[in-house]
């Protein structure tokens, strides 16, 4: 048996079974997608979870009308991920899979290939520069440091590699360390013929010194000019988001994500590690939630949801190596807040632990992607306890002192068939569901208060509901100490800091780096927020609009991967790079330093070098 996928000319998905020795009504061909069906033709469902379908075969052929994508085609991630077949006995059959195919193909958008002859090769781009037509060269490509420093300079490890620097206490053009009294992350580098004096604020800005001359001797190879370097950014906040839920990435793999966000000066890693695929945080007073919710297979009591496939596949993070982590992140001057997207996105800790529900409750509810009763209960017993339990031991876990508690999507629905949430509005005297949320989010900020931790989540849990896809939002009674993630437009952030939050601007149209770079047939992504090239991303002004006392709110900008698409790590590098690269220079430096010309020509010369660290890119 082999099944085909195909993209017909009329933008249907068509299934094609072929060299069939079964009975048709016999076998269910299951799979996820990233579209949901909107009807079927030659089959019906069988059963449903999110996107993740199984289709009982009647004929041949099944055709499927999908959820119509913003730009009206499909792309590579839109097929079936993850494919199987399953006979009558619910046993696997063997079956070939065609790879996915298109009657119409729109094509490659060309990129030009011309670059600057004269440009500035460091990003982001420094404060000020002045950089002579005059030259140190660099014997034997050797750096003369303090033995004192030999620890601090082991971070650069896998940069030095591929650019054969040598630092020794011996030979070598002399790097000295000077402390001021700068501002974060603020340092001066003086290139002098004898001489590299760094002067330094505090242990980013004397990380970011030394990056900065790698990308500068990336350049010159065997030489450094003469000058003066200033730098310091304009945002504080300089992040990247990573959908661990969806897909699982080991430690490795995230470290070497680590990496490429310390080699632009990003600070902040944002982990999302639970949702409605998985549970990825292994907790000792929950440990079923791993044992469990960690690991998706068509025998699992989570479903092969984005392309996990029959086979059980997935993992989870022990205490050791989210300590692990923490550890590496921080020698590289960055942070990693945890996230646990509660109280809706909750599908697989609700298989786990669904006495976090009211089982009593009349109403099913329904979220955007297609899951059922994916919200926990704030009425219940058991979700105060659970709570309590949880970000007590990730507070304690995680060093950073900002938790995020998720709060997006929460469907209209998901509470209001509870007769233990009708009796405890009336019982606490709350007349909307959602002044019931910030009833709730206004406990979590209490919990995380006690363990000196700040809370952050995703606009819904500040703004009122004003979104066309269902969810719910704010009765405006949450504590201003949250952290706000604006992410559903550009809107939402000037909402949030006007009304008083200290907010993360995140908008899906300029950093969600799942959206495609465009509507190419062989590109990967999905569009729902945009189609986001690399220029799209440079021309992203995020503080256009806001007034100078309002700009005191925004911490600063980040990225985000979400996973439905990564179904194969060989696609991460393509959606990231250099998009996050683009998202870097829009963190540190001013609108009126930067140009396109002059960045896209650094942009090549600094991809060299991490093609040699292994890292593909995007054309741009």
């Amino acid at each position: 048996m082999e099944i085909q996928s195909i993209f017909t000319k009329t933008n249907q998905l068509k299934i094609s079974i072929i060299d069939n020795p079964y009975d048709y009504g016999e076998f269910k061909i299951c799979f996820s997608l990233v579209y949901s069906i909107q009807n079927i033709e030659g089959g019906d469902i069988a059963k449903k979870v999110g996107r993740y379908y199984e289709i009982n075969s009647l004929q041949k052929d099944v055709t499927l009308t999908l959820q119509q994508p913003r730009i009206g085609s499909y792309n590579l991630s839109c097929g079936p991920e993850g494919l199987f077949v399953i006979g009558k006995n619910e046993e696997k059959l063997e079956c070939n899979i065609i790879p996915l195919q298109f009657e119409e193909i729109i094509p490659e958008i060309i990129y030009s290939e011309d670059l600057e002859k004269i440009f500035h090769p460091i990003i982001p781009l420094p404060l000020t520069y002045n950089l002579k037509d005059e030259f140190i060269n660099i014997i034997n490509l050797d750096f003369k440091i303090p033995s004192s420093e030999n620890n601090f300079f082991k971070i650069f490890n896998n940069f030095i590699k591929v650019t054969n620097i040598k630092f020794n206490n011996t030979n070598g053009h002399e790097i000295n360390f000077v402390k001021k009294d700068f501002e974060q992350d603020e340092y001066k580098i003086f290139l002098d013929e004898n001489l590299i004096t760094i002067h330094y604020s505090d242990y980013g800005s004397k990380v970011y010194s030394i990056i900065t001359l790698i990308q500068l001797f990336n350049f010159y190879k065997t030489k450094l000019p003469l000058g003066i370097i200033e730098d310091k950014p304009i945002l504080r906040w300089r992040g990247m988001h990573l959908d661990c839920a969806r897909q699982f990435y080991t430690i490795e793999e995230i470290k070497r994500l680590l990496d490429y966000m310390c080699f632009f000066k990003l600070n902040r890693f944002h982990w999302h590690l639970t949702d409605n695929e998985a549970w990825r945080i292994q907790l000792k007073c929950y440990p079923d939630l791993t044992n469990f919710g960690a690991f998706r297979g068509f025998k699992e009591l989570i479903p092969p949801f984005y392309g996990t496939g029959y086979h059980k596949n997935g993992g989870y993070y022990s205490k050791e190596q989210i300590q692990e982590l923490i550890h590496y992140a921080k020698q590289l001057n960055i942070e990693i807040m945890p996230e646990l997207d509660l109280p809706a996105h909750s599908w697989t800790l609700l298989q786990v632990m669904p006495e976090l529900r009211d089982l009593s409750t009349n109403i099913q509810s329904e979220d955007v992607g297609n899951y059922l009763d994916n919200t926990i209960n704030p009425a219940v017993e058991e979700t105060s306890v659970f709570l309590k339990n949880i970000l007590d031991e990730v507070s304690e876990l995680f060093t950073f002192s900002i938790i995020h508690v998720g709060v997006d999507e929460r469907p209209k629905g998901s509470w209001e068939g509870s007769p233990k949430v009708i009796e405890y509005m009336k019982e606490n005297n709350i007349s909307s569901f959602d002044e019931l949320q910030d009833a709730y989010m206004n406990n979590i900020i209490n919990i995380l208060k006690d363990s000196k931790k700040i809370t952050a989540a995703w606009n819904e849990a500040a703004l009122p509901p004003h979104n066309d896809i269902g969810s719910s939002g704010s009765a405006g009674k949450i504590d201003k100490s949250c952290v706000i993630f604006a992410w559903e437009h550009p809107d939402v952030g000037l909402m949030s800091v006007r009304k008083g939050f200290q907010t993360i601007l995140c908008p899906g149209h300029k950093t969600y780096f799942d959206m495609a770079h465009n509507n190419a047939t062989n590109e990967r992504g999905i569009c729902w927020a945009a189609t986001i090239e690399v220029k799209e991303v440079f021309d992203w002004k995020p503080l256009k609009g806001y007034e100078l006392d309002e700009k005191e709110n925004v911490l600063g900008i980040q990225g985000q991967l979400w996973s439905e698409t990564i179904t194969n790590k060989n696609y991460f590098d393509m959606m990231i790079n250099p998009r996050l690269a683009t998202l870097a220079e829009i963190a540190w430096c001013s609108e009126s330093q930067r140009t396109w010309e002059n960045f896209r020509s650094a942009l090549k010369n600094n991809l060299e070098l991490l093609s040699k660290m292994g890292w593909k890119f995007h054309k741009f």
